[in-house]
């Protein structure tokens, strides 16, 4: 156990340091077991983090609604359509198809689109720029100044900016109009026109605004006094479907969705939309979740049914040294084999995995077989899921609405990380489902009881607090710590070995000075 360099056996010509470490081979087994049992702990923490991180991965592609081309959890994901433009390139009229559109031809006329409530000021004298102070509009507003605006029918909201410092400038004032209504009035600059404009956010007909000047005449000398209010104004344009006639529509905003098409009005003028309908489109996203879905779940279920590999501990550090790398790394691999097998939490993850896509959604009106999906019937599969492809291009094709109600019909209840989920369970679509599911298993947020995700509580994930703390964690803690003073007693035991052995070696170093002295007398005698 010691490093410390000895000098022994030379009075009695014993090998002191070998039969000092054969002496301790007894004694490490125990301190081997220790490591042996710290290491099987870290490599369970290192497969329950595996398969963490896989779920996460499945959750950040599918289930967050950042990410559009993927996002499986919205009715959209499930339109299968294609939208072609005229114009194709910069067209007055962009546009989606999603659940409850019709495939075919739609004319969109704009002749107006939806503007916010505004006030445009007269140009300011001057070269001025946003940088601009304010004391160089006007001397006189080196002061608190203020002004009052209303807007949208609401309270009169004050906007004051201290420039007692006079270094204020056009760009606090911007800053300050955002500030005082939240983002709801955007005050602008034109270096190009010379003009200070204030905007409502919201556009649409019911949008108004006014402004009072203030003491020293801020707005005055923005340009502003004077300037005529301008209400908001409604988008209207005509929409003529597939097959039939021109249909008047006036709307508040310039992108809104309407029988199922998403439009977004970008100029005055006329665009041609051709909606196709693709459910190849559709089909590849049901089918691109499911084989993800179903690589999670084979994992899962070898990792619980993997049998322990019989002689195969952790090795020691005493073995690793007479082996090669690649002689280590098949020992380890066999070794990690079995150390999930039959864990509890798995094994109920994958029982409710299950269990979603078999019970019935309701109010959908078909079951998951009618759409060409079942379970599997393997056991050993352990609920992997299986596709009829002709069934399921079918059902997009006749049932696309249910369909998507299958998979992503939401639920008025929220859910809940303390389990109560019974009821909004019963309403959910089946990957509205798997995600509260994998909550459950993976989530960072406490519930009331301050307990995260079980699988996190368990073994936690890398990059976050719980990466450290967690069962695992504290098991290896507690292995390091018996470690170390197993380490502090071997390193005792040795010492007074060597304690002993150099005791014997002056008891033989006297004997033999007595035995000298002993024979130089007799033969002195002589």
């Amino acid at each position: 156990m010691s490093d410390m360099l000895r000098i022994t056996g030379m009075a009695s010509g014993l090998d002191v340091d070998s039969m000092v470490k054969t002496l301790m081979k007894a004694e490490n087994v125990r301190l081997d077991k220790v490591k042996q049992d710290k290491q099987k702990i870290q490599w369970k923490q290192e497969a329950y983090r595996d398969i963490l991180g896989d779920i996460n991965l499945f959750k950040s592609t599918y289930f967050d609604v950042l990410k559009s081309d993927t996002y499986m959890l919205s009715g959209n994901a499930y339109a299968g359509f294609d939208v072609a433009t005229v114009p194709s390139v910069a067209p007055n009229v962009t546009a989606t198809a999603g659940v409850g559109a019709a495939a075919g031809s739609y004319k969109v006329e704009v002749t107006q689109l939806a503007a916010g409530a505004s006030i445009v000021g007269n140009k300011i004298a001057g070269t001025v720029t946003r940088t601009t102070k304010l004391t160089d509009l006007n001397a006189a507003l080196k002061d608190k100044v203020s002004f009052k605006l209303t807007y949208n029918g609401g309270a009169e909201v004050p906007i004051e900016i201290d420039n007692t410092s006079g270094d204020k400038t056009i760009t606090d004032v911007i800053n300050a109009v955002s500030t005082a209504t939240s983002g709801n009035v955007v005050a602008k600059y034109s270096e190009l026109t010379g003009a200070f404009t204030l905007q409502t956010a919201k556009t649409g007909s019911g949008t108004s605004i006014s402004v009072v000047d203030g003491a020293l005449g801020l707005l005055n000398s923005l340009g502003l006094n004077g300037a005529v209010p301008t209400n908001g104004v409604d988008a209207t344009l005509k929409i003529t479907p597939p097959g039939g006639a021109a249909i008047d529509v006036s709307k508040s905003t310039n992108a809104f969705s309407i029988d199922g098409i998403n439009l977004s009005l970008n100029n005055v003028g006329t665009t041609t939309l051709t909606v196709n309908s693709n459910s190849q489109k559709t089909f590849d996203k049901i089918k691109g979740i499911i084989g993800k879905y179903n690589e999670i779940i084979d994992k899962i279920s070898t990792k619980i049914t993997e049998k322990t590999a019989k002689g195969f501990a952790p090795l020691t550090d005493e073995q690793k040294k007479s082996m090669k790398d690649e002689e280590i790394k098949a020992w380890e691999s066999k070794a990690k084999e079995g150390l999930l097998r039959g864990d509890n939490d798995l094994q109920t993850m994958l029982q409710r995995m299950r269990s979603a896509f078999f019970d019935t959604v309701k109010g959908t009106g078909v079951s998951l077989k009618e759409i060409g999906l079942d379970t599997s019937a393997d056991i050993a599969q352990g609920g992997k899921i299986i596709i009829d492809e002709t069934k399921l291009k079918n059902a997009i094709e006749t049932k696309g609405s249910q369909v998507t109600d299958i998979f992503v019909k939401a639920s008025s209840t929220a859910y809940s990380a303390d389990g109560a989920n019974t009821t909004r369970y019963g309403e959910e679509g089946i990957l509205q489902r798997i995600n509260d599911i994998m909550m459950d298993y993976t989530r960072n947020t406490r519930n009331t009881n301050g307990k995260k995700g079980s699988l996190i509580e368990k073994a936690g994930i890398k990059g976050t607090i719980s990466e450290f703390s967690n069962l695992l964690s504290k098991q290896i803690t507690d292995k390091e710590k018996m470690i170390n003073e197993l380490t502090r007693k071997l390193s005792d035991k040795e010492n007074s070995y060597y304690i002993k052995f150099s005791k014997l070696e002056q008891a033989m170093q006297n004997s033999n000075s007595q035995s000298s002295w002993l024979s130089q007398q007799l033969g002195g005698s002589n």
